[in-house]
């Protein structure tokens, strides 16, 4: 018996993730789709992009029938990314940080 062969495939709803779900899935492994929230701003019209893109990520996964999960890192990156290169690479001007 052949040992199961499981990987998470990152989908950004687009269709480089999409293919790459598709190719895992057919040289035989068990691919589950991940969709990774990071940011939460919105756009002009009080639209999320983040919220299409997951629900192009879901139906990829419903067309592959492949397990869909969606995690939020939107305070992890936030905190952990956005801030710190805020800090040490991109000086704010006192008119945008309220200084």
């Amino acid at each position: 018996m052949s040992a199961l062969r499981h990987v998470v495939c990152a989908l950004s709803g687009g269709v480089d993730s999409a293919v790459a779900a598709l190719l895992l899935r057919r040289r035989g492994y068990q691919v589950t789709g991940v969709f990774m929230k990071n940011w939460d701003s919105l756009d002009e019209q009080g639209v999320c992009a983040a919220d299409k893109d997951c629900e192009d990520a879901y139906k990829v996964c419903q067309i592959l029938d492949i397990p869909f999960h969606q995690v939020s890192y939107v305070k992890e990156y936030w905190n952990d990314v956005f801030r710190s290169r805020c800090r040490c690479h991109w000086p704010l001007r006192q008119d945008l940080t309220g200084g």
